[in-house]
C-alpha cells in the first residue's frame, strides 16, 4: 500500500486560469494595479501570466490578491518573483509566497472545493 505524506507540498493547476491582482515594492514605493492569470498553486507558491516585464530582483517584493472562488474574501499575499519564461505574448512568472499558516490553510482548503466542483 503507498503511503501518503500528508506535510508534502502539492501544485493545483486551474481549467481555467483565475484572475487578480498584484503590485510591486521597491523602496517603500508602490506601483499602480496589474492585472494577473493564476495558472497553479500550491500553498507557498503560484505561477502567474501578464502582459507586463516584471523586475526579477530580490530587492523586488510583488503583493498579489486573488479570489479563488466567487464571494469569498480574496487573499493578499506578499512574495518573491522567482523565474521568467515567454508565453505568447505574456510572461510566466513563478512566485514563492510568504505564507503564514492560515494562509497556506485557506489555500487548501479552497483548493479542495474547487477540485470538488470541477469533477
Amino acid at each position: 500500500m503507498l503511503k501518503i505524506k500528508r506535510n508534502e507540498p502539492f501544485r493545483y493547476t486551474f481549467k481555467v486560469p483565475i484572475t487578480g491582482e498584484f503590485y510591486l515594492v521597491k523602496d517603500g514605493r508602490r506601483t499602480p494595479t496589474g492585472l494577473m492569470q493564476i495558472h497553479n498553486i500550491s500553498p507557498s507558491g503560484i505561477a502567474i501570466t501578464t502582459p507586463l516585464k516584471l523586475p526579477l530582483q530580490k530587492s523586488t517584493k510583488i503583493i498579489v490578491e486573488f479570489s479563488l472562488l466567487a464571494n469569498t474574501e480574496p487573499l493578499k499575499i506578499e512574495g518573491q518573483l522567482l523565474h521568467e519564461k515567454w508565453i505568447g505574448t505574456d510572461h510566466l512568472y513563478g512566485l514563492h509566497l510568504h505564507t503564514t499558516k492560515q494562509d497556506q490553510d485557506s489555500i487548501i482548503r479552497l483548493v479542495k472545493q474547487i477540485a470538488k466542483n470541477e469533477r
